[in-house]
C-alpha cells in the first residue's frame, strides 16, 4: 500500500498542470520556486526535511527504499567517451555528456533500481548567473592565454544533481606516542685565542604519553559520482543544514547523476577521511613541538548513512584540442576548475627574471655599481 500510495505521489508531480494556465510546472533557479514559465504562477519549496533521516548502515539493504528513473519521466544515459550516467527528461532529444561534451551517449539498456535520495538542496544559482561567474573566472589569472579571454559565454552549460552519501559514526580512539619539546643547552667550546666559552646547542626532550578520544561523525559527506572526485568537492562545501526532503518536482527540467560509487564503497572512503581527522585530533593531544612515534587505534560503532543530490553547473571546454572542465557549486556560487596555462608568458617572466639578475652582475662586476653604491 506504501508503494502504490509512494508512486501515485510521483505521477502526480510529474503531470503537475499549471493551476492559472494549465502548463507544466517545473523549479526555476532564478525565482526558487515550482513555478510556470508561461504566466508565472509560482509555488514556494517546502523547507521541511523530517524525512532526511539516518538510517542503519549494517541494515539489510533490501529494506531501503528505491525508485526506477522511468517513474520519475527520466532515461539513463550511457556517454560512450568518459563513461559517465546520468538521467535526463525522457523526451529530451539532444542529449550531450556534461562531463566531457561528447555526443556519443546511448540509452542504458539496463533495469534500474537505485537507493531513493532522502534530501535534495535545490539550485539557488540560475544559469545566467553561472554564466557571470563563468565569465569573471576565465579572464582571472595573467599567466593564461590571452585567446582564453574571449570565452565570455560557454555552450553546454549542464545544471546537474550530483550523488552523494553521508555517514555518521561514534568513535572510541586509543593513542600513543612521543611529544618533542625544543630546548638549548649551554655546551663549553673553545674560542679563537685559547679559552673557553658557552655556546647554546639545540637540543630536543622527549615525552612518551598516551590517552583516549571520544568523537561522533556527522555527515562525512562523500561524492558518489563516477566522474567528480572527492577532492573538488572538498574545495567548494555545501551548507548541509539547508537540505530538505527529496521532491521529485525539483529534479524536473534537470540533469541528475546516476551515483557509481556504492554504498559500501563510499563508506570506505568516509572511513579514510575519519582516520585522518582521528589522527589529527590525536596528535593535538599529545601535543609538543614535534611528535614521533604515534600511533592510533580506533572503533567506530553506531553508523549509519544518507543518500543525498546536491546541485553543480558544470561544463567542458575545448582549448587547442584539449578538454578542460569547470564547476560551479549550484548552492553557493563558489567555482572551481583548470585553465590552460602560457607556457610563452611564463618564459617571458623567467627570461625577464634571468636578464635583471645578469644586468645585476653585469653592473657590479663592471665598477658601476662598486663605485657609486661602495659594494
Amino acid at each position: 500500500m506504501e508503494e502504490y500510495q509512494e508512486r501515485g505521489n510521483i505521477e502526480n508531480a510529474l503531470h503537475l498542470p499549471c493551476p492559472s494556465c494549465g502548463n507544466q510546472l517545473q523549479y526555476k533557479a532564478d525565482k526558487k520556486q515550482i513555478s510556470c514559465g508561461h504566466c508565472g504562477y509560482g509555488e514556494e519549496v517546502n523547507s521541511a526535511n523530517d524525512q532526511v533521516v539516518e538510517t542503519a548502515l549494517e541494515g539489510d539493504l533490501k529494506q531501503a527504499k528505491h525508485f526506477v528513473p522511468e517513474e520519475v519521466n527520466k532515461k539513463v544515459f550511457d556517454c560512450q567517451n568518459c563513461a559517465a550516467k546520468f538521467m535526463v527528461e525522457s523526451d529530451q532529444m539532444q542529449i550531450t555528456c556534461g562531463f566531457c561534451g561528447s555526443n556519443n551517449v546511448n540509452v542504458d539498456a539496463l533495469e534500474h533500481q537505485y537507493i531513493k535520495p532522502v534530501g535534495i538542496i535545490p539550485f539557488y544559482v540560475s544559469k545566467e548567473m553561472a554564466n557571470e561567474k563563468f565569465s569573471r573566472w576565465i579572464r582571472q589569472g595573467a599567466f593564461h592565454p590571452n585567446k582564453l579571454k574571449k570565452l565570455s559565454r560557454v555552450e553546454g552549460l549542464h545544471g546537474m544533481y550530483i550523488p552523494f552519501w553521508t555517514y555518521d559514526a561514534k568513535t572510541e580512539s586509543t593513542w600513543q606516542g612521543q611529544a618533542g619539546h625544543y630546548t638549548q643547552n649551554n655546551v663549553p667550546m673553545p674560542n679563537s685565542r685559547g679559552g673557553m666559552r658557552n655556546q647554546r646547542i639545540p637540543n630536543i626532550r622527549w615525552q612518551s604519553r598516551s590517552g583516549r578520544l571520544n568523537h561522533f561523525f556527522d555527515d562525512v559527506l562523500v561524492v558518489a559520482s563516477g566522474r567528480i572526485e572527492q577532492r573538488e568537492v572538498e574545495k567548494m562545501p555545501f551548507k548541509l543544514k539547508e537540505v530538505v526532503n527529496f521532491d521529485p518536482r525539483l529534479i524536473m527540467g534537470w540533469e541528475s547523476e546516476v551515483y557509481q560509487i556504492e554504498l559500501d564503497e563510499g563508506y570506505g572512503i568516509a572511513e579514510q577521511l575519519m582516520d585522518h581527522r582521528l589522527r589529527n585530533m590525536c596528535s593535538a593531544q599529545l601535543g609538543g613541538d614535534t611528535q614521533r612515534n604515534l600511533h592510533v587505534s580506533s572503533k567506530k560503532y553506531a553508523k549509519t548513512y544518507k543518500h543525498i543530490v546536491l546541485p553543480f553547473w558544470i561544463c567542458s571546454y575545448t582549448y587547442q584540442n584539449k578538454i578542460y572542465r569547470f564547476l560551479i557549486n549550484g548552492q553557493t556560487g563558489r567555482v572551481h576548475g583548470k585553465k590552460p596555462l602560457s607556457w610563452f608568458k611564463i618564459a617571458l617572466l623567467i627570461l625577464l627574471i634571468v636578464l635583471i639578475f645578469v644586468g645585476i652582475w653585469y653592473l657590479r662586476h663592471s665598477g658601476i655599481l662598486r663605485g657609486k653604491f661602495n659594494f
